[in-house]
């Protein structure tokens, strides 16, 4: 029988090796649609902007408080600190004030561009399940979709981490870091040159 499942004949240790080649060649050798991982790349990037946005609009009083009146070392400020907790790179924190009117933008684009699915509310539609009963089936349960910033405290740091997870994936298998490291997020404002939300 293990032969047959296998190719692997006990006296023959050279066929062992070819079963275990069988699969590693599979891993090595993986072919991918660059139009398809190009796609998903920009997809990446247009949801962690989207989540960098919705902690900037959380931040924008604190943020033009402390543009109004600098401190001595500003990079020690509680406000630094919340930056670079959610990683948020520094240069963003110039788009505070605009993201109001800049989110409804993007979401425009990136609907236009088939980088997000639906827009809802002037912003990113993101689907929900709706509470049901637990008799019901999960195929049958409804959906909605919902804007991005309807979205409680708790799911939005959960999109974040995601978005930030997958961005730091493509970032690493592109070679853009060269160790995985969260805290490289703050560094990478794009993987392509300019963001797809925002390129012609």
């Amino acid at each position: 029988r293990l032969f047959q499942n296998s190719g692997i004949m006990p006296a023959d240790p050279s066929t062992i090796e070819k079963f275990v080649d069988s699969f590693m060649s599979s891993q090595i050798h993986q072919t991918f649609d660059k139009q398809q991982l190009q796609r998903a790349v920009d997809t990446s990037e247009a949801w962690l902007w989207r989540a960098r946005a919705q902690v900037l609009l959380g931040l924008r009083d604190e943020i033009s408080r402390a543009d109004a009146k600098p401190s001595g070392d500003a990079q020690d400020s509680p406000l630094e600190a919340k930056l670079r907790a959610q990683n948020i790179p520094h240069s963003l924190r110039k788009m505070a004030a605009d993201m109001p009117k800049t989110i409804p933008l993007a979401a425009q684009r990136a609907h236009e561009k088939g980088i997000i699915g639906e827009v809802e509310g002037g912003d990113f539609g993101i689907v929900v399940e709706m509470k049901e009963d637990n008799a019901v089936p999960t195929e049958q349960r409804r959906t909605a979709t919902v804007p991005y910033s309807s979205l409680d405290p708790d799911h939005l740091d959960a999109l974040r981490k995601i978005a930030e997870s997958r961005f730091l994936a493509f970032a690493w298998a592109l070679g853009k870091i060269d160790k995985w490291c969260p805290e490289k997020t703050a560094e990478l404002v794009s993987i392509n040159p300019m963001s797809a939300l925002w390129t012609p």
